[in-house]
């Protein structure tokens, strides 16, 4: 069962019920200050007494940042960056570290999406409905996997209840929007029944394709809307508890469907089509291509306290994931994805000896993931983990030591695959020490030290194919090019070694807290071993010896006359020693009784060790502020994030200028309504509609971010 500490019991008493709007008001005002209980931790750790950087994002200051995709929901949060898939799939970047080092949960285990694989796959998780998002940052692997090693986004909602609500309370939303025609909705109640708690929420949300500043893309065109940028998402959540003296079970069953438009998702190469075929192909574009997606997500959780002489806690919990999408162009489906997964955590919390406490576990992993039609880049897959965890603390008043370790056994096979090793083993093995420590009243240092393995997924492993969202020919490392001749390139099995992903990190923090005031401060440094990313070959896939062109044209012309426009560029996973440092501060001013200042500013640099080169798609630095005003039942709110300009760049990679975003808000709390803590807000993005290009986008010249934007919406609760 979920534990708070008495601090956070005695803030949360004190804001369940305001009495009044001006209440209302203060409690969005100071919601800052709340101290609330990590749910992904097993040893009760806050934001606060962390030696790992944690942030939570919660209450009202989550319903005006929630954006149809978690990476955007999250992208003004310190060290998290989107990938900014033209707003349709949009995934967070945790210090410059993306993909399959982020581990992204629902309630404490995995989302089983295929959001890891490529940017243009959505993940399942909806913020609207949750409760909080969690955001560890840094390796995160002792707990969650070999998958954190980036760290971990952990999405809680409340449709496993772990005690009563008290009888009967819910939530409600609504927004629209103009750069997009937005239409969303959202709801959820909670109640008790019996010895039972009861859950349901639901959303539905449409937009169109959004609007952007004039500009030219590149094929030279004009362009004012990003083309197939429309979503149609709609998704529910039915669950239910049983509690007991001692402890809880529930279990709850999620459905999600989701339709969105691919943007840049084009198919060029047609060599050889007739002319008839050519118009044939020329009307089917016009019915650009769209992923239409499900998900059915079984939960169980279930915590036991006491149970046994010398156990404190014992949880588990489970969950299995049946999902797919289908990428369909011309009402013809081009490519199939599908994984089915399986995930067992069983944790039992002990209490070692005086002040300090440990948790000891199993987490056990099993996904069968396949690719079909014209974009399966990678074959059908199975991968299983299998690990075994420890941690320990002190809950000390001042001085809190943290420390685990954690060891796994992964395997990755690709039985269908007929040339080149088809499986792999892996034992990665991971560590931590860190320190919290309060010296002052009103200062609190922390840091931590880490030593986590990753091992590479199947799509690093087995991908030998076109892969259309990023505009590509992957190879991965169990495949390497050999120059065959002139213009002729062989792709053969590969006979380097395949090494696991070694971090070494170094966090130091310091918190600040005074009168209303707040400051936090992180500095970071991360030495990755055989880091794994794609390389550019400079090689195009027309070369390659399987493509169909070399069987319908001579050596002449192959070597010769040969459109290098038709292909894409081939890029291998490799396999090199980088550095990662930089830092992240946000702090909070409370200037007087109606003026309060926030602000922040985050760096990260990314480059390889033997000759600094550059890493690619690594965010460039922001410094953003913002000053509200509060009066009774409203407060007004405006704010401005510049992102300098990035020129540190890969090879095949583009500099992006600087810009700068100006945003407003209004927040309305009606008094009649202040029961149910109803606010309405009316919200203005991008106010001087700049023209702004995201550097960690695949799309970033052909869908910047969104032009000027009027939002207005409602969210209240009963």
């Amino acid at each position: 069962m979920l534990q708070y500490s008495p601090l956070a019991l005695l803030v949360m008493q004190a804001l369940a019920s305001p009495a009044n709007a001006d209440e209302q008001a203060q409690e969005h005002q100071h919601q800052d200050t709340e101290v609330i209980v990590i749910s992904a931790s097993p040893l009760n750790r806050t934001e606060l007494n962390s030696a790992q950087p944690i942030s939570v994002l919660s209450g009202d200051e989550l319903r005006e940042k929630q954006a149809h995709t978690l990476g955007e929901t999250l992208a003004k949060e310190p060290g998290i960056n989107a990938t900014h898939f033209a707003r349709v799939a949009s995934s967070p970047i945790i210090r410059g570290l993306d993909g399959p080092r982020v581990k992204i949960m629902q309630n404490g285990l995995d989302t089983a999406d295929v959001s890891r694989g490529s940017p243009d796959h959505a993940v399942t998780t909806e913020t609207s409905v949750a409760q909080q998002v969690e955001i560890m940052r840094g390796p995160a692997t002792l707990l969650y996997g070999s998958g954190a090693i980036g760290g971990v986004v952990n999405v809680v909602d409340e449709r496993i209840a772990q005690d009563f609500v008290g009888g009967t309370r819910g939530f409600f939303g609504g927004n629209l929007a103009s750069v997009d025609n937005l239409r969303d909705i959202n709801a959820g109640i909670t109640t008790d029944v019996g010895s039972s708690v009861w859950h349901l929420d639901g959303f539905t949300r449409q937009s169109d394709d959004y609007s952007v500043p004039t500009f030219t893309n590149e094929e030279g065109e004009q362009v004012d809307t990003i083309n197939n940028s429309f979503v149609d998402a709609a998704g529910g959540t039915l669950g239910v508890s049983y509690l007991f003296d001692n402890g809880y079970a529930g279990i709850s069953y999620g459905r999600l469907e989701q339709s969105y438009g691919i943007p840049g998702h084009s198919h060029d190469d047609h060599e050889g089509e007739s002319e008839q075929e050519h118009a044939e192909h020329e009307e089917e574009t016009e019915a650009q291509p769209y992923a239409d997606l499900e998900q059915d997500r079984f939960q169980l959780h279930a915590g036991v306290m006491d149970p046994i002489a010398g156990i404190e806690k014992l949880e588990v919990r489970y969950a299995y994931t049946d999902y797919q999408h289908q990428e369909i162009e011309a009402d013809i489906t081009a490519t199939s994805f599908t994984n089915k997964q399986h995930e067992l955590r069983l944790t039992a919390n002990h209490h070692l000896s005086g002040n300090w406490y440990g948790a000891i576990g199993y987490h056990g992993f099993s996904q069968q993931q396949t690719t079909f039609g014209e974009e399966a880049y990678a074959p059908p897959s199975e991968t299983d983990r299998h690990g075994f965890f420890w941690l320990a603390e002190t809950q000390g008043a001042d001085l809190n030591w943290q420390t685990g370790i954690r060891y796994e056994k992964v395997s990755a096979e690709a039985p269908s695959l007929m040339t080149g090793q088809n499986s792999y083993n892996f034992e990665p093995f991971s560590a931590s020490f860190g320190a919290s420590y309060q010296w002052h009243p009103e200062i609190r240092f922390n840091a931590n030290v880490s030593h986590a393995q990753r091992a590479p997924t199947a799509n690093e492993l087995f991908a030998n194919g076109a892969h259309l969202a990023t505009q590509t020919y992957e190879l991965g490392l169990g495949y390497e090019l050999h120059q065959e001749g002139e213009h002729s390139y062989a792709v053969e099995p590969s006979q380097q070694h395949i090494a696991l992903e070694t971090s070494t990190g170094l966090d130091l923090g310091a918190h600040f807290e005074s009168n209303g005031h707040h400051l936090n401060i992180n500095f970071y440094a991360n030495h990755i071993d055989n880091y794994i990313f794609e390389s550019f070959t400079g090689v195009n896939s027309a070369d390659l010896e399987s493509h169909d062109e070399h069987d319908e044209h001579d050596e002449h012309e192959q070597h010769d006359e040969h459109d290098h426009d038709e292909g894409l560029t081939v890029v291998e996973y490799t396999q090199r020693d980088v550095v990662l440092f930089g830092y992240e501060i946000n702090g909070l001013w409370q200037l007087d009784e109606q003026w309060r200042l926030q602000a922040f500013s985050d760096y990260t640099r990314a480059y390889t060790r033997d000759d600094q080169s550059n890493l690619p798609r690594i965010p460039s630095q922001r410094i953003g502020a913002d000053l509200t005003y509060n009066q009774g039942n409203w407060e007004t709110q405006v704010g401005y994030i510049w992102h300098s300009r990035q020129n540190r760049t890969a090879a095949n990679e583009s500099a992006t200028p600087s810009y700068g975003l100006v945003n407003a808000q209004f927040n309305w709390f009606p008094q009649a309504f202040a029961q149910q803590n109803l606010s309405i807000y009316l919200k203005a993005e991008n106010l001087t509609d700049k023209l702004a290009y995201v550097h960690t986008s695949y799309l970033k010249m052909n869908a910047p971010v969104a032009g000027r934007n009027f939002s207005i919406g409602l969210r209240g609760e009963f």
